[in-house]
């Protein structure tokens, strides 16, 4: 109002409107005429609406009951307008408060929508929820943030300074939690989070990248990372419901909470020790069994059979592999798809054999199973089509070079005693790859038993 400038949103709101007045007044040959009618329309036709309070009276509490009378705020905005009445009440400097803790939050950043399940919300919004549920371990909507807020900040005698500070830290972690890069054990997790568009891990994930290295070491986190990675790509490939997931995390966060030092430990046994369909973690049988005889491809979304060839493709490199660009769905979705080795509608070039009349019985079930399933470019799916095996396989190995198509498909996988591997593609070929790969998957996504056995082996235990 001074005409000093600042930051933040009311001096880019200034700027703005600074701006787009002197590109108005430009257009016009008498300015002047132009900048005096504005003035009018404002003084005369714009209707303000002034407040002046007394000593006694509270602007927080006025602000937020004309809210409630209008178009109601994001919680966010509800939250910040406690928060700072509080603040105030206590006698705390709220500018500095703003300027130390809350001012990121009015940034465009935190303000962008996000769709979760079939909620629309701000950003920042989102991040609270997570953040008040890893706090209280309660259940509640969307809708409810405002009071839920209310209600734990008013019961936990928490000094404000303190929740300012904690809420900037955790939006921190927040950040580096959405910005990982998409490699290593912590990176293709969150990448297959954000693609199967699961959130509910979120308050876990904040309590344990909110724990210091000295409670919890990296080792424990990634170990804690794998088996709820485990746990929900198990539960995906076998197509269970994850209708209960938000009270399995919250139960995780308090399994955690108990011993944070140990964190990887008490989520592994707490999910091991889950009953029924809705929460238990599929067994290595059920998990093997769904891998090599499921038909996948028709059973399952396409990114959940998609998130499973990419990590198979991870798991074929070693460190003699040439490092090109990892296959990732969000970023070469476009240009990776899935292949079906046998086509699907394999009658018109790979008729069963003469001498074998129930050799054709399964294929349309078994073309859609793991062990016949690859990755291409979309360029290159639509160009092998129906082609017969020897015309396939001479395009795969000219145009393709994963270590999926490769390692397990034109060539025979690890200790394969098939004389003739690249002869042909049948039945027995399906099942015998399905089984290499089934394997492979067990080892990316270990049981509770292995995981435990892992610790103990490797003295994290100890640590």
């Amino acid at each position: 109002m001074l005409g000093q400038g600042g930051d933040g949103r009311l001096a880019e709101a200034v700027a703005y409107f600074q701006q787009e007045i002197d590109a108005w007044l430009a257009e016009s040959p008498e300015p002047h005429e132009r900048l005096g009618a504005l003035v009018q329309t404002m003084r005369e036709q714009l209707r303000l609406v002034i407040i002046d309070l007394e000593e006694h009276d509270d602007a927080q509490v006025v602000f937020e009951t004309l809210n409630s009378r209008g178009t109601p705020l994001e919680h966010a905005d509800l939250i910040k307008n406690l928060l700072f009445r509080n603040a105030e009440h206590a006698g705390a400097d709220a500018e500095r408060l703003y300027k130390a803790y809350w001012s990121p939050f009015d940034q465009d950043e935190w303000r962008t929508e996000q769709t979760t399940g079939r909620i629309t919300r701000s950003r920042l919004d989102v991040f609270l929820t997570y953040w008040l549920t890893m706090r209280t371990r309660r259940e509640f909507t969307a809708s409810a943030l405002f009071k839920e807020f209310e209600h734990w900040l008013n019961s936990a005698a928490t000094p404000m300074e303190e929740v300012f500070a904690e809420l900037a830290r955790y939006a921190e972690i927040y950040d580096r939690i959405d910005q990982h890069p998409l490699h290593g054990v912590e990176g293709r997790f969150l990448y297959r989070m954000k693609v199967m568009q699961t959130c509910t891990p979120m308050p876990l994930l904040l309590f344990l990248y909110g724990l210091d290295d000295a409670v919890l070491p990296t080792e424990r986190r990634h170990h804690a990372i794998r088996a709820i990675d485990s746990y929900l790509v198990r539960r995906a490939i076998l197509n269970l419901s994850s209708r209960d997931y938000n009270n399995v995390f919250r139960d995780l966060v308090t399994a955690a909470s108990r011993q944070p030092a140990c964190a990887d430990e008490e989520i592994i046994k707490a999910l091991s020790a889950m009953q029924g369909h809705h929460r238990q973690w599929p067994t290595d049988a059920e998990f093997r069994a769904a891998l090599e005889q499921d038909p996948l491809y028709t059973r399952l979304y396409r990114h959940r059979v998609r998130i499973l060839l990419e990590a198979l493709e991870d798991e074929l490199r070693t460190d003699h592999t040439e490092q090109l660009t990892v296959p990732v769905g969000e970023h070469l979705g476009a240009k990776l798809t899935i292949e079906h080795v046998m086509p699907q509608s394999w009658h018109d070039n790979w008729p069963p054999l003469d001498d074998d009349p129930y050799e054709g019985a399964a294929r349309d079930e078994l073309v859609h199973t793991l062990g016949n399933l690859t990755l291409v470019t979309a360029r290159l799916n639509p160009a092998l089509g129906n082609m017969a095996w020897d015309d396939k396989r001479q395009w795969l190995s000219e145009h393709s070079l994963l270590r999926l198509t490769h390692g397990t498909l034109l060539n025979p996988p690890p200790a394969t005693e098939i004389s003739g591997w690249a002869s042909t593609w049948n039945e027995h070929r399906i099942h015998t790859r399905g089984a290499y790969l089934a394997s492979l998957a067990l080892s990316i996504w270990p049981s509770a038993d292995e995981l435990l056995a892992t610790s103990a082996l490797s003295g994290l235990d100890n640590r």
